[in-house]
């Protein structure tokens, strides 16, 4: 027997098998082991499995720890969201957490609550080197991270633009979305139509107000420009914008809100008025969470591709933090308008 293989087989009578010993069992090299580990493509199939089987018989275990540590890296990325309750996140979170998983980094989640000390605080994470980078949901960079040299290599942002056009984003075009939802109503015969808008302050929710009122001027609709914008983006907001735009101009004949959330609120104020959707008012929602579908009326809605908007932000996050001269370049991907029972029948009103 060779001393080489008499080695490993001691490893493994000693319990302490390492990636030398079953490199060594296989017949190939450190290398070839650690890529077949990692499902690398540069290992064949049938080298693949003769590893597989190796370990699996022996109980070896990848030092994590030190893979990181060779790579300089803490293993962890930080998701940085404004309300974990929020029905949009989950789905952008499960892209997220696929692609990270599959290079063994941990995603933990930082609810902020809209508040900037505690966005301070969370991200603080990088400048002790907790984590690696960080993946924005919250629509603005934390102010304790622009003192921090080469932070924009560490940071993108998902699902809501930044002001700053050096960040890459993934994210959809928000005005070309809202275009499609007042578009429709058009097509349906609605003129008198307004829009519950989210914060004013936010790159995505300013797109949605823009993208609405260039809709309606194309369309020749002006004078009929509405819009009731509040602070959040969630039911309670909708349901007092909706109070507010019907106190100050009457029952609107269809409305565009920023998110579902603010459609299912107009909804429950338009019903504690006495009124029925989407008989006396219609309402189209955008971003096509879960209970869009299952509500009552069925929401109309522009559905956003969150899942995939997750996967390529991940990517994008490691391709940065893994090559000091790759800079990546926002992605903008497609939206689609999702027709349900709540925008009404053809030739509305």
């Amino acid at each position: 027997m060779s001393p080489l293989l008499e080695s490993a087989r001691k490893g493994v009578r000693d319990g302490r098998l390492t990636m030398v010993d079953v490199a060594r069992l296989a017949g190939v090299d450190v290398s070839t082991v650690s890529r077949a580990l990692a499902d690398s493509s540069r290992v064949t199939d049938e080298t693949k499995e003769r590893i597989r089987k190796i370990v699996e018989e022996h109980g070896y275990v990848v030092n994590h720890g030190a893979r990181m540590l060779r790579n300089k890296m803490a293993g962890q990325v930080l998701v940085l969201l404004p309300n974990i309750a929020a029905s949009f996140f989950p789905e952008v979170i499960l892209g997220i957490e696929e692609i990270l998983q599959n290079e063994q980094i941990s995603v933990v989640i930082g609810s902020t609550q809209h508040d900037r000390e505690k966005e301070d605080v969370l991200s603080r994470q990088i400048l002790t080197g907790a984590a690696d980078g960080i993946i924005l949901l919250t629509g603005r960079i934390p102010e304790a991270l622009r003192s921090y040299p080469g932070f924009e290599k560490k940071i993108v942002a998902v699902g809501r633009a930044l002001k700053e056009p050096d960040i890459p984003c993934v994210n959809i075009d928000n005005e070309k979305a809202i275009a499609t939802a007042v578009n429709h109503l058009v097509e349906r015969g609605y003129s008198d139509i307004a829009h519950l808008g989210g914060p004013n302050s936010s790159p995505t929710f300013s797109a949605r107000i823009r993208g609405y009122e260039a809709a309606m001027q194309q369309a020749g609709l002006s004078s009929k420009i509405r819009v009731a914008a509040g602070e959040r983006f969630n039911i309670e907001a909708g349901r007092d914008a909706m109070a507010h735009l019907m106190q100050d101009g009457g029952v609107p004949a269809a409305v565009v809100c920023a998110s579902d959330e603010m459609a299912m609120g107009a909804i429950r104020y338009a019903r504690s008025q006495g009124l029925t959707v989407p008989r006396d008012t219609a309402v189209v929602g955008f971003d096509d969470i879960p209970f869009a579908g299952v509500y009552e009326p069925p929401l109309t809605t522009i559905r956003t591709p969150r899942r995939k908007m997750g996967e390529l932000g991940a990517q994008m996050l490691l391709k940065n933090l893994k090559s000091s001269s790759f800079k990546s370049k926002s992605i903008i991907l497609d939206h689609e308008l999702i027709v349900r029972e709540s925008s009404g029948s053809e030739f509305g009103r």
